[in-house]
């Protein structure tokens, strides 16, 4: 257990009133016109010297907490004290020694009395720079700013741990890398996220409760609104199942097709062509015009929208070859910006399948190596630099540059070798 500064002021001055009592204890001795006897020190001052310095350096390293460190720093002076204790000190220097000793640990009481309600107050004020943050990231979310939740989740996880990735957090998270091609992360994300949320009531359940909980207390106005919403989020999770359905290619029942009216149908495509789902398209079509109870009118409908989704899956991949084709130019030119500014607006456009992933990936880790070798260039060129001045600035571009690299790409691979590379041109400026 960690022994506080409080108790090592108290214990030293024990001894010496302990030691003061035994030495000028009984009747006072008759006045005389020489000199005070002298007393021998109680420490060594070879001992004195090693604390000093011991408490001296850990204070500068700054290796005790904010809490301890006022009566750190009067246990310091109080060694201080001690160490200046002269041999030939009489009884009237002995007493003053242990006044002054007695002010300082006046100091250490009033820190160790106030201890509680500065913890408090750090415990507050960090549940208050969560929260900031967490609203933060959300706020990010709604606003559709995928990179900056990733960055926003990232220094949350790093300046409070892991416990700061809540169901929530984790969920908003998996979304946000997912939006920029990141899904293998964003299934390790999703994965963590779905197993605790699962753990918790789904929120349909808690509305519908509510809905009857209004009902019971007579309030009907409020009982409707809850059931209007519980509707809306049941149609919404269909909506959402069947778009999954289309994109997982799975085989509408006999039963689903003849409940599915031609309109629909073509709704449904309509989707899948915003989407760019062209195949998907075209089989929710062709599954349609198996129905028999079709008129020549509706097969007329189904066959000319299918051949406006051919067309558009042609001009699609046409676009897409095009613009993957500067993809590769740029890349090649070494203008990573511009490419990877592209595409973003492929992206954008919807044009994001496997490909423009891979093609993602690849631009990224070549700007990364390129940039990491341009700050591997400064880092050299500070060493061979002719004055202090020179070294610093060489030194402070290329912690710059690799900074710039993990704010732009918080989750590359080459993650560690940038923080590796970034700890070695830290260490060189702490020098200048």
């Amino acid at each position: 257990m960690r022994t506080s500064p409080t108790k090592l002021v108290i214990g030293v001055l024990l001894i010496l009133m302990i030691a003061g009592c035994a030495q000028f204890s009984g009747q006072r001795a008759p006045v005389s016109m020489g000199p005070e006897p002298a007393f021998r020190p109680l420490i060594s001052q070879e001992e004195l010297t090693e604390k000093i310095v011991s408490l001296q350096k850990r204070l500068q390293e700054n290796s005790i907490s904010e809490a301890d460190r006022p009566g750190a720093k009067a246990l310091l002076e109080i060694y201080k004290l001690l160490q200046d204790a002269s041999p030939s000190m009489g009884e009237t220097g002995y007493r003053q020694l242990i006044a002054r000793l007695y002010l300082r640990l006046g100091r250490v009481e009033t820190a160790f009395q106030t201890g509680g309600n500065e913890i408090e107050s750090r415990e507050k004020s960090t549940m208050d720079a969560f929260a900031r943050k967490r609203d933060k990231i959300v706020s990010l979310y709604l606003s559709g700013d995928s990179q900056g939740v990733i960055n926003g989740v990232l220094e949350l996880k790093g300046e409070f741990g892991p416990s700061a990735m809540t169901p929530e957090i984790s969920l908003i998270f998996a979304c946000s890398l997912a939006n920029q091609g990141l899904l293998k992360e964003a299934i390790d994300a999703g994965e963590r996220a779905a197993r605790a949320l699962e753990q918790g009531p789904d929120l349909i359940i808690l509305d519908s409760k509510m809905a009857t909980w209004y009902s019971r207390l007579g309030q009907e106005d409020a009982a409707m609104l809850r059931f209007e919403k519980v509707s809306d989020l049941m149609d919404d999770r269909t909506t959402l199942l069947n778009n999954l359905k289309q994109e997982l290619q799975v085989p509408l029942k006999p039963q689903e097709e003849d409940h599915i009216s031609l309109p629909r149908i073509l709704g449904m495509v309509e989707e899948q062509l915003q989407a760019h789902a062209f195949d998907q398209a075209a089989r929710l079509l062709l599954q349609k015009r198996q129905d028999t109870s079709l008129s020549p009118s509706d097969l007329d409908t189904i066959d000319r929208t299918l051949e406006r989704v051919e067309k558009a899956k042609e001009a699609y991949s046409g676009r897409e070859r095009k613009a993957l084709e500067q993809v590769r130019d740029l890349m090649e030119n070494e203008k990573y910006d511009e490419a990877l500014s592209m595409l973003e607006e492929l992206k954008s456009e919807k044009i994001q399948g496997d490909e423009v992933a891979s093609l993602e990936r690849e631009v990224r880790e070549r700007y990364i190596n390129h940039e990491r070798k341009k700050a591997a260039a400064l880092f050299l060129r500070a060493r061979t630099a002719g004055s202090s001045l020179e070294k610093k600035e060489y030194l402070r571009q290329s912690h710059d540059i690799l900074q710039h690299l993990l704010d732009k790409f918080p989750s590359s691979p080459s993650r560690d070798k940038i923080l590796q590379n970034l700890e070695s041109v830290d260490r060189e400026l702490a020098k200048w």
